[in-house]
């Protein structure tokens, strides 16, 4: 939670005009540099530039990552966080994230470069240093954005911040592989602006803005010292004449207000996020003031156990659409009479109710009879959680536990979709171990729903349940305090 405003402490209205007057009024150049240095150097972690490297982006696409990146952070300043522009970016930022294994602390330390890297840029280069004020505001400004992304065990003050930041880059700074590979797209990516015969030279300029340590994490050699002081009274320079330009609140620069050489003039937020995630971050989701979380995933992966958890812990309201699916077939029910009407003695038990085993290993061997059952139950499943909304209507947020959430194309009653992930082998053994099941019985039950690779990509926020009980508690803990994707 934020700090209470005191008498002598910034307003959340005084930080966010503060911080974008700094950013787009009197450091726009310094503010882009600043943060590409602070790019950098989260490459230095090789837990972050491994992740990095894994999605491609980086390696593929840079100059579209650098473009996403440097709007979505222009867009925060220039609006605001608690802007209904700030916050579509944060609940976009989040569902983008919330596709990886991301740690606290790596989220931790990338917010914190957020803060130190402009502090330390305009101390060396700029035109002048940010006042004590400048800098709080700056703290809190970030430590906001950080509170709506659900990042835990923020430090309290600028100070501490600031001592985390150092601390962490003497613990977690080190040389590895996907460090130089990240690193050398993205320098690449930076030096294509400008003609071949001088790229060279200007690598040996860019390198020179970047500490050695930086520079053996990255495996890359530092530049001489000559050089190192020629860019540096250069920059001086700069800075010197800087102080003459003149200076309106009317005229601002930022990032986002510029061409952009992935989107052109102008760029709209739904453009912006890995191509593979698109369709799924642009799919309509609920946009009301309820918080309605999806909850996913394959069988036996876990579901179940997130879901305890939400409802023992938060008291969160939990609908699950295995009970109203089996409540769909009950005794009694048209759902039932339509079954037997068509498999007759073949599922009927003695007591003259529906022997479930014996009608799941007809639907499980046979996909046509499964999309039959599936067309009679899915709209009586659907039913049943529109009248347990409605009944619901006051509750600030509603769990929907849907297994087939995708297959039944119930994606627009959520407003965000959290899945459970696991491997396949996992999956094969829980249903051997709790239902009972051969291998073959198992092999069709997992089969029969989509491929979590797809659901993956659909999905906004991933659970990995391949580890223990305590790190799945912490993954539910973090997605719970991220930004809920509502309007």
């Amino acid at each position: 939670m934020a700090e209470p405003t005191t008498p002598e402490s910034p307003s959340p209205r005084e930080v966010e005009a503060l911080c974008c007057e700094l950013a787009g009024v009197h450091f726009p150049w310094d503010t882009t540099r600043s943060l590409e240095l602070a790019l950098l150097k989260t490459f230095c972690v090789p837990s972050i530039s491994a992740l990095l490297e894994r999605t491609g982006e980086f390696t593929h696409r840079p100059r579209k990552r650098y473009d996403d990146t440097g709007l979505m952070v222009a867009e925060l300043l220039r609006c605001g966080p608690r802007s209904p522009e700030g916050q579509a970016v944060i609940t976009r930022m989040n569902r983008i994230h919330g596709a990886y294994a991301i740690s606290n602390r790596d989220f931790l330390y990338v917010l914190s470069t957020f803060v130190a890297e402009p502090i330390r840029w305009l101390a060396r280069y700029g035109w002048r240093a940010m006042s004590i004020r400048e800098q709080t505001c700056l703290y809190l400004f970030w430590r906001q954005v950080g509170e709506a992304m659900g990042i835990q065990a923020i430090p309290d003050s600028l100070p501490a911040l600031m001592a985390f930041n150092s601390s962490f880059e003497l613990e977690a700074f080190r040389s590895a592989p996907s460090n130089r590979r990240i690193a050398e797209s993205t320098l690449a990516m930076l030096l294509d602006d400008w003609p071949a015969p001088l790229r060279p030279a200007l690598r040996g300029v860019l390198l020179s803005l970047v500490s050695r340590d930086v520079c053996g994490s990255l495996g890359w050699t530092s530049s001489p010292d000559w050089l190192q002081h020629l860019v540096l009274g250069g920059l001086r320079l700069r800075s010197r004449l800087a102080r003459r330009w003149p200076r309106g609140q009317g005229n601002t620069r930022f990032y986002s207000e510029s061409p952009t050489p992935s989107y052109g003039a102008r760029f709209h937020l739904e453009q912006l996020g890995p191509p593979a995630m698109l369709e799924r971050l642009n799919r309509p989701r609920w946009r009301g003031g309820q918080r309605r979380i999806g909850l996913t995933g394959g069988i036996a992966s876990g579901k179940s156990s997130v879901g305890r958890w939400l409802a023992e812990r938060h008291g969160l309201p939990v609908l699950d659409a295995d009970n109203y699916a089996r409540d769909a077939l009950a005794p009694g029910s048209t759902g039932e009479q339509t079954v037997l009407e068509r498999y007759g003695a073949r599922v009927r038990a003695p007591a003259g109710s529906i022997d479930r085993a014996a009608l799941g290993r007809i639907v499980f061997s046979d996909p046509a009879e499964r999309a039959w059952l599936e067309q009679l139950v899915h709209p009586l499943v659907r039913k049943r959680f529109e009248v347990e909304l409605k009944r619901l209507a006051a509750a600030p947020v509603v769990v929907l536990m849907i297994p087939l959430l995708f297959e039944a194309g119930l994606e627009g009653m959520c407003s965000e979709i959290w899945l459970v992930d696991c491997d396949a082998q996992q999956q094969l053994e829980r249903l051997r171990r709790r239902d009972g099941f051969d291998h073959v019985e198992a092999e069709a039950r997992l089969a029969a729903q989509w491929p979590m690779g797809e659901k993956r990509n659909r999905s906004d926020v991933l659970i990995d349940n391949r580890g223990s009980e305590e790190a799945l508690a912490d993954q539910v803990e973090q997605a719970l305090r991220s930004a809920p994707s509502v309007g």
